[in-house]
């Protein structure tokens, strides 16, 4: 008797370790365009991707929660055509970047970024173009590091107040590989996508599990910090925002600022887009981003 429930315990512990790799595996996403660089940011490696004419303005882009930057190849190619370089950041955990830690802060991915600007030695500011979980990233660095950026232009623009629940719920059974790909497909599909959008094969890829339990110990972390919410604020940087009309994650992040901030913030809705944004509406996007570095977008 004693054996068959060794045996039996024995059997459910082996699947419940097959059942958490299966969840913390990484599912890679396509490869991201440009030279891969990388950068030391204190004692981790931070790889990014360098796009364009060595000598053209530069352009920094931080991804969303759990995701590569190779969801901005379309933008980048854009950008790059319009004179741009490109430098696109793989965040903490995420193709080849380090991940020492779960334990993380918003300052500390400011601070990576701040590492790359120095591979790239850098002395004026930047602008930054950061999507969805990026731009929590983005208005940190914007403040820690005051006279690095001048711009950013952000994709679906939260944080500042708790994702919906069903919302949450969908993005984790994206995010964690033990749902059939079914499901995952319907939970993209919620979370991510204007109803009538396509759900693109790869954006059922390219999900990094462990980057996005550190990402979301540093939202928790951002919570509880005696600044907050001035890292919100952004510094004292313009704000462009381009504001998806279903975006069921972050429906309000955009009028908030714009109230707050009306001096320094722009907001542009884009029509028939989700949280995802940028497999959308991907023309709508460039042109607004190109605008608005280029000085002709109307406010």
């Amino acid at each position: 008797m004693f054996r068959r429930i060794l045996m039996a315990l024995l059997v459910l512990v082996c699947a419940l370790a097959v059942l958490l790799y299966c969840a913390l595996a990484d599912n890679d996403a396509r490869p991201a365009i440009g030279e891969r660089r990388i950068a030391q940011s204190g004692e981790l490696q931070i790889h990014y991707f360098s796009s364009g004419e060595k000598t053209a303005t530069p352009v920094v882009l931080l991804p969303s929660y759990a995701r590569s930057a190779s969801d901005f190849n379309e933008l980048i190619n854009k950008l790059n055509l319009a004179g741009y370089r490109t430098l696109a950041v793989q965040p903490r955990g995420i193709d080849g970047s380090d991940l020492s830690s779960l334990n993380i802060t918003y300052h500390d991915l400011a601070a990576d970024l701040a590492a790359v600007l120095d591979a790239e030695n850098f002395k004026s500011s930047v602008s930054i173009v950061a999507h969805a979980f990026g731009n929590r990233v983005a208005r940190t660095f914007a403040k820690d590091y005051p006279n690095r950026s001048h711009q950013l232009i952000l994709l679906a623009a939260g944080g500042e107040e708790p994702t919906p629940a069903d919302v949450s719920s969908a993005i984790m059974k994206a995010v964690f590989g033990i749902f059939p790909d079914s499901q995952r497909r319907e939970a993209v599909a919620f979370a991510f996508f204007a109803k009538a959008s396509e759900v693109p094969n790869y954006w059922m890829n390219g999900w990094y599990p462990l980057a996005g339990l550190a990402q979301g110990n540093a939202t928790a972390a951002s919570t509880t910090e005696a600044t907050n919410p001035r890292w919100a604020e952004g510094g004292n940087d313009q704000i462009v925002i381009l504001q998806p009309d279903e975006d069921a994650a972050a429906e309000h992040g955009a009028a908030s600022l714009l109230e707050r901030f009306p001096q320094r913030v722009s907001v542009h809705l884009i029509k028939d887009a989700g949280h995802a944004i940028l497999p959308e509406q991907p023309e709508q996007v460039a042109s607004l981003v190109v605008g608005a570095l280029d000085g002709t977008l109307v406010q």
